[in-house]
């Protein structure tokens, strides 16, 4: 099952400035369109994805390897709220860039 992925406005904003070329930027929207929408429920509660036990915030990491800006490896945590995945919603609630 496809998920509805939302992502609040500052954390949208978060994600259009973090310093990747626009070919990496748009693997990252397709990775919240398709890796955050379609996480498997054996993933999301799979207690080592869950940073805080008994809570309904489970994490995705994506690396990219920007190799067409900086040749460098980017890291960006989600962490997403599921208590609303019965109804098709996950929600962002955070995004940490490294």
């Amino acid at each position: 099952m496809a998920y509805f992925v939302h992502i609040e406005d500052r954390d949208q904003s978060y994600l259009d400035g973090v310093p990747l070329s626009d070919e990496a930027k748009r693997r990252l929207d397709d990775f919240v369109d398709y890796g955050i929408a379609n996480a498997a429920d054996s993933f999301r509660n799979d207690p080592a994805n869950r940073p805080f036990p008994n809570d309904a915030i489970f994490r995705l990491d994506f690396l990219i390897l920007d190799r067409w800006g900086d040749n460098r490896l980017h890291k960006l945590t989600f962490f997403v709220n599921d208590d609303r995945a019965a109804v098709g919603v996950l929600l962002v609630v955070f995004v940490d860039y490294e």
